[in-house]
């Protein structure tokens, strides 16, 4: 498990398998006892979402309150380059429905704001919008926490 000082941007994959199976606890409870995770504001809209029961909206709840300082706004040029982001792709290998895609692209683009490494259960689509936020000059690590 990483114990490191750097600052993590955690993926919804990464929140979801905690939530329904306890998986990841060590690496959040860790990261955020020493203050260096953060949570894109979109992650909370897609927790929303999935919120369908009473603990769900509970986890959610307490999610929110824990992280407060560490919920991090999407500004209006983190809005701009991940439209770039997407633009580039399509670009490159062809159409793309943005939709299916923007929550991936924000979280990438909130991670090459603050510097911080992206932690996901399935990293292929992050390294995606790594490799687009790279043709803009921003860079961001992303890390699998699959076991």
């Amino acid at each position: 498990m990483p114990r490191d000082r750097r600052l993590w941007v955690v993926d919804t994959s990464v929140l979801v398998s905690y939530f329904r199976a306890g998986r990841h606890g060590e690496f959040l409870r860790g990261a955020i006892e020493r203050g260096v995770v953060f949570l894109p504001g979109v992650v909370l809209c897609e927790l929303q979402v999935g919120a369908t029961t009473r603990d769900d909206r509970a986890n959610l709840a307490r999610l929110r309150q824990t992280l407060a300082e560490k919920i991090v706004e999407t500004h209006v040029g983190d809005w701009l380059l991940a439209g770039r982001c997407l633009a580039r792709y399509v670009e490159r290998w062809g159409s793309v429905r943005s939709r299916d895609h923007l929550a991936d692209v924000l979280v990438a683009v909130t991670a090459a704001r603050l510097r911080a490494t992206v932690a996901a259960e399935d990293i292929r689509g992050m390294n995606r919008w790594a490799w687009a936020l790279g043709r803009f000059g921003a860079q961001i690590r992303v890390q699998s926490l699959a076991s």
